[in-house]
């Protein structure tokens, strides 16, 4: 690939590297982002043409889905709206004022962008528009979590190297060793139909064992099972249900109430998406073929990320100084991955149930 797409890719890298970071932090709300991913978005503001700058946040949001396993779930088109917002609205800023906004006001302006195209997006795929009501703690989070990565922004750039050496074009850039994993294309045809059965489901007793099952399939699929954030998600859907009282009040606080049918509703979106993100953390786990010329960014931006991973918990000195030696050492080439043997997965006993949950949908459907 050309030097500019391996510079594009190693920045949308470094981006994968300080998002799995951020990932670890348990969150009222699973979209909730301190913004620590925007770190190099923020460095590389005065570098990128506009061209490569629009192809950096599609590679950040496409791999934190890869990553995360929310590539197939609403989290993505999410993710994705508060990414491109508050990039642009950045690049746009810098652009037209140049040295006249730091990296602290960029930052400001791409948090608060970034909150309230994300919140607006997941009231219309997930929460409704009680979820406003969450805008001033996300707002406040985000200023003041945007103005510490502002800070930390502009003094990396004036100690570190990497940027120097980037602007300058100076970097080595030495291709990663891409090492093709096998696709299973019957574990991701099954978890799509699987995504299918899902969407059509309204009944919460049969979405209830789906959503079992579906944790089931991310087990036989080999991926990791967090617990922390499904449970948040649920609990962020039943206090939203107070904003909306609906049905035969079950129990009240004041005067604030859980009614039955705002409960039923929250309970069924709530398993509805922790069922999807299962799904999609199937499919990533089938390794989708990215054999298209248009798509060979990912995996040479996956590349880059699995070196950096492997090089930044190798370094050691202060947080500036083992990103800066995380990075150089990436770009030099001099870092050796040691890659998990891939794992396979059961096919047919993964398919047997998948018709289970499939099955289960239909006889919802012929449930009146």
């Amino acid at each position: 690939m050309s030097r500019t797409s391996r510079k594009i890719a190693f920045v949308a890298a470094a981006t994968l590297l300080c998002s799995t970071l951020e990932y670890l932090i348990p969150k009222p709300l699973p979209f909730l982002r301190l913004g620590l991913a925007n770190l190099p978005i923020l460095l590389v503001l005065d570098i990128f043409t506009f061209k490569s700058f629009f192809i950096l946040l599609l590679l950040k949001s496409i791999g934190q889905g890869f990553i995360s396993g929310t590539l197939f779930s609403y989290l993505f088109f999410i993710s994705l709206a508060g990414t491109l917002s508050s990039g642009l609205l950045m690049k746009g800023t810098k652009a037209m004022f140049k040295t006249k906004v730091s990296l602290v006001g960029c930052s400001i302006l791409g948090a608060l962008a970034s909150n309230l195209s994300q919140l607006e997006v997941a009231s219309l795929l997930i929460y409704g528009r009680t979820i406003w009501v969450a805008a001033p703690l996300m707002l406040g989070i985000g200023i003041i979590s945007s103005i510490a990565l502002g800070l930390v922004a502009e003094q990396y750039k004036a100690k570190g190297t990497l940027i120097a050496l980037l602007a300058q074009d100076k970097l080595t850039l030495e291709l990663p060793l891409i090492r093709e994993r096998e696709h299973n294309g019957k574990v991701a045809l099954a978890a799509l139909l699987a995504i299918m059965a899902i969407l059509i489901v309204d009944k919460l007793a049969i979405l209830a064992i789906i959503t079992v099952l579906m944790y089931v399939l991310q087990k036989i699929a080999k991926r990791r099972i967090r617990v922390i954030p499904p449970l948040m998600l649920l609990l962020s859907m039943l206090l939203l249900s107070l904003f909306e009282p609906y049905g035969k009040v079950l129990f009240s606080f004041g005067s604030v109430a859980f009614t039955q049918g705002s409960v039923e509703i929250a309970l069924i979106k709530a398993l509805r998406l922790i069922s999807l993100l299962a799904a999609s953390q199937c499919i990533s786990a089938s390794n989708p073929r990215l054999s298209a010329k248009s798509l060979a960014y990912i995996p040479l931006t996956l590349g880059y990320f699995t070196l950096l991973s492997t090089s930044f918990k190798g370094s050691s000195g202060s947080l500036i100084q083992r990103v800066d030696q995380a990075l150089l050492k990436t770009a030099a080439g001099s870092v050796e991955a040691h890659d998990k043997a891939t794992k396979t997965i059961p096919t047919l006993l993964f398919v047997g149930v998948v018709i289970v949950v499939i099955c289960l949908a239909i006889v919802s459907k012929l449930i009146y």
